[in-house]
């Protein structure tokens, strides 16, 4: 099956796909500029995208609801919604096909969707009209859905357990950057019917038909690396190629692990990092705003006695594998106003609204949150905490 690689109305490239939605053979490419980023040092780089693309078969109930539908891959799934997403501007059209950007966009066109987090639907044609389900191109292995909620489309997202944490966490984080002058994703807590959990979280969409994101992997992976040059290093570079400043850049990075830290963030990989990139020039607008802090304040982890060790040694992905490397890439110690971070009450209030949440678990969070302030406090007046690391593991 030919489709044609299309950025709204261009036409960048021939695929060939398989009935299982996978790229069998790359065909003639008419504009590289286009070209999606991720990994474009590849030859072969467009059959990762894709596939990276395709929203993932564990994401909650993906498996079974595909499944009940007859689709049995999630490229499949991407195939039959013609790749559309809510965040740039590539899909897939059939080749020979009439249909245009204008007719397809999920920014401008309507689609159907359920309050159900991760109920999925597939595309139909009701009354004439072309309806796609954005879903199929959503990333991560939570619950989720795209709505349409007064006309503005917003994301709802669930949680892995049967506690509202990563949806509460998700207010708490951005309450906080906001709260210090900066840009982050608005998250509200919703009651979602028939789920275990009290409250999932929605939040409004921050691109738009002028504005797509970009992440963070995909910048890495759109230049070569030079092996001397370190991934963060390497980012910020490309950034400056394409229009931002790198200063601007490096800040943006220092501060998001710097409140990482603070709030024990341990999923900022590469993709929850990202870039807003103008749809015609192309050029780098700015950072995204910060988004997806889900997995703060030791959600799924076990109660336990709370140490300075225990603190000190927690892992994270993305430029680094633990908080401590990731506060050696920080050279502004001061860009978290400890005065101007939630109170630990606020956190507690939050958390009350839980009403499956133990209250063991509301005072660990609570102190585990104050005791990260206080060594974050220790950061800024120049203390090394590796050394504190090892001094509280010898005394321990």
């Amino acid at each position: 099956m030919i489709y044609e690689l299309m950025r709204k109305d261009s036409s960048v490239m021939l695929l060939d796909f398989s009935e299982s939605g996978d790229i069998r053979k790359i065909g003639k490419v008419f504009i590289p500029e286009l070209v999606p980023l991720q990994d474009r040092i590849s030859h072969k780089g467009i059959i990762s995208w894709w596939r990276d693309r395709a929203i993932p078969i564990k994401q909650g109930k993906i498996e079974q609801m595909l499944s009940d539908h007859g689709i049995q891959t999630a490229g499949m799934f991407l195939l039959k919604n013609l790749g559309l997403s809510l965040t740039d501007y590539y899909w897939i059209k059939p080749l020979g096909s009439e249909i245009s950007w204008k007719q397809v966009n999920l920014f401008s066109n309507d689609f159907k969707e359920n309050l159900l987090v991760g109920n999925l639907r597939l595309h139909q044609d009701t009354n004439g009209s072309l309806e796609y389900q954005p879903n199929s191109s959503l990333q991560g292995n939570l619950e989720k859905t795209w709505i349409i909620d007064k006309g503005t489309r917003k994301l709802v997202k669930g949680n892995h357990t049967e506690l509202s944490s990563e949806s509460i966490n998700e207010v708490i984080v951005s309450e906080a950057i906001k709260a210090q002058g900066k840009q982050a994703a608005a998250y509200d807590l919703l009651h979602i019917k028939g789920k275990s959990y009290d409250f999932g979280c929605i939040s409004p969409m921050f691109t738009s038909l002028s504005l797509e994101l970009v992440s963070a992997y995909a910048v890495i992976t759109s230049e070569i690396k030079e092996n001397h040059v370190s991934t963060y290093e390497h980012f910020i570079n490309v950034c400056g190629k394409n229009g931002l400043d790198q200063d601007a850049v490096r800040e943006y990075l220092e501060f998001e692990i710097q409140m990482d830290f603070i709030f024990s963030n341990r999923d900022r990989h590469l993709t929850n990092i990202s870039v807003l990139r103008d749809a015609d020039t192309l050029e780098f607008a700015s950072m995204a705003p910060i988004y997806d802090s889900g997995k703060s304040m030791m959600v799924g982890k076990d109660i336990r006695k709370i140490t300075d060790k225990l603190l000190l040694s927690q892992p994270a992905i993305g430029f680094a594998d633990s908080e401590l490397k990731l506060l050696n890439f920080v050279q502004n110690r001061g860009l978290v106003n400890i005065d101007l971070l939630p109170s630990p009450d606020r956190i507690t209030e939050l958390y009350k609204k839980d009403s499956q949440v133990p209250e063991e678990r509301i005072r660990f969070v609570k102190e585990v949150y104050e005791r990260k302030v206080d060594l974050y406090d220790k950061f800024q007046h120049g203390r090394d905490l590796t050394a504190l690391k090892f001094a509280s593991s010898t005394l321990g």
